[in-house]
């Protein structure tokens, strides 16, 4: 060989050495930019998105797209892609999937692969090239596809170069998958946790509705024997009264007054008097707590009938008089007009202990005011609760309808009250607005058609 041949030949070598340098520097520069993306990135539309910038900064392309195979193995489905049109490139390499075509994929003239024409979109129909690879996880089979305008765009070292980077890419993803399988499985212990909370809770309530029930009917009959007992009590006095009365005429007058006086009648017969007015006061107090608990309680919640609002308010607040009592006074507007509605009284009766008892809460740490305002128009009958307390921030305000959000304490609630009464009013084809300031205090305005369509919806499953 002679000299200038030898120099040459070991210049070429050099060369496809310093090719082949170049090739590995560009990969590890891949891999290092990619394990920065690993720690840096939780979501897999994110890390794919920015699998394509790590590719421009190694090789030349005008689009590319991330395709996965479908669970019947039958089709494509595009994942990330470049452009916003994803169709075009899907179309292609959908065609491409359907002849069987192995990859790696070095296609130097796209329209060469089909024997008709593809109908495509700009900028997918100036597409002339493209390499496509496999990259496998551990659960999901993804395919890379790289396009260009170009004919003859890519060479043998571009696709050695995307083989050895699917490798990395395949990992990469099976971490971030990994880390989003154990994300949600925290979501969903956590989600489960709070759904067994929340049965337990229910079965509890269910329990104490029982009870509640079963109490109340222990208790009425007792309080039957105690009033009709007052009322006869009631009577004999009366009679006593009427017996000493005449008794007077029988004796000297100076005498019957001397001995009426020595025995404080008058004053005994005036107490005697408040005494028994005091015990039917007291009795009918909680004869009338008995009926609020007992139609509560009730287990029919899917009973429609003609409904007193009025009353049915008055029922609700003897139930959480005992948690209002303390911590607020009360103001009730009911107006000189009767407002019926119907519905069910018992899901009512619920969405109304829900907001009482949170306003009551509210005002716990202040002297306290619950506004009960009712009135009607043609159609709709209006009731607003409102309070003093501690009120809602704004960025809360938006939340309290959605189920098991709660700003109480852990163990303090479920986060279900409001839900379920939005469920329930809108059941009734009615709304449910409300408006707070913070250190102001709440106002829920409830609005309920007289004559809703209870047809498409029951009442089970509400405790």
């Amino acid at each position: 060989m002679k000299p200038d041949e030898s120099l040459l030949d070991k210049l070429h070598q050099l060369q496809i050495k310093n090719r082949e340098l170049e090739q590995v520097h560009l990969l590890q520069t891949l891999i290092l930019d990619g394990l920065h993306v690993i720690l840096t990135t939780e979501d897999i539309d994110a890390l794919f998105a920015q699998f394509f910038g790590l590719l421009r900064q190694a090789l030349h392309f005008d689009a590319a797209v991330i395709t996965q195979l479908s669970d019947e193995r039958t089709q494509l489905l595009s994942v990330s892609c470049t452009e916003t049109d994803s169709d075009g490139a899907l179309n292609i390499v959908q065609h491409i999937h359907q002849k069987g075509l192995e990859r790696p994929l070095n296609a130097f003239h796209i329209p060469l692969l089909f024997e008709e024409p593809l109908t495509l979109t700009s900028p997918w129909s100036d597409m002339r090239s493209l390499l496509g690879i496999d990259i496998q996880t551990q659960h999901a089979e993804y395919q890379l596809w790289i396009f260009s305008n170009e004919r003859a765009a890519f060479g043998p070292h571009d696709l050695t170069l995307l083989q050895q980077f699917s490798s990395f890419a395949g990992s990469t993803i099976s971490q971030v998958e990994k880390r989003r399988l154990q994300q949600q499985q925290k979501e969903l212990q956590a989600r489960q946790d709070q759904i067994e909370k929340v049965l337990i809770s229910s079965e509890k309530m269910a329990s104490l509705g029982q009870m509640a029930a079963g109490v109340a009917h222990e208790i009425n009959n007792p309080l039957s024997y105690v009033l009709s007992n007052i009322q006869n009590l009631a009577y004999n006095h009366e009679q006593l009264h009427q017996l000493i009365d005449a008794l007077k005429h029988e004796v000297a007058a100076d005498t019957a007054l001397s001995i009426l006086e020595h025995y404080r009648y008058q004053a005994i017969c005036v107490d005697t008097d408040d005494i028994m007015a005091e015990m039917t006061e007291g009795a009918t107090r909680v004869k009338d707590i008995v009926k609020s608990l007992r139609q509560f309680s009730h287990p029919d919640q899917s009973k429609t009938d003609d409904i007193d609002l009025a009353e049915l308010i008055d029922n609700t607040l003897r139930v959480a008089w005992n948690q209002i009592k303390y911590s607020a006074q009360l103001e009730k507007h009911y107006g000189n007009k009767r407002i019926v509605v119907t519905a069910r009284s018992a899901q009512l009766s619920q969405v109304l202990l829900n907001i009482l008892v949170n306003a009551a809460q509210a005002c716990d740490e202040k002297i306290g005011l619950i506004q009960i305002t009712l009135c009607d128009d043609k159609d709709n009958a209006f009731i607003e609760i409102k309070d003093n307390g501690c009120g809602i921030p704004e960025d809360t305000l938006t939340k309290i309808f959605d189920p098991f959000f709660t700003t109480k304490a852990v163990g303090k609630g479920t986060g279900l009250g409001l839900a379920i009464s939005k469920a329930i009013i809108e059941q009734h084809s009615g709304s449910i607005q409300v408006s707070s300031q913070p250190n102001q205090g709440t106002s829920f305005v409830i609005t309920l058609p007289k004559q809703p369509d209870l047809s498409h919806g029951e009442a089970d499953g509400y405790l």
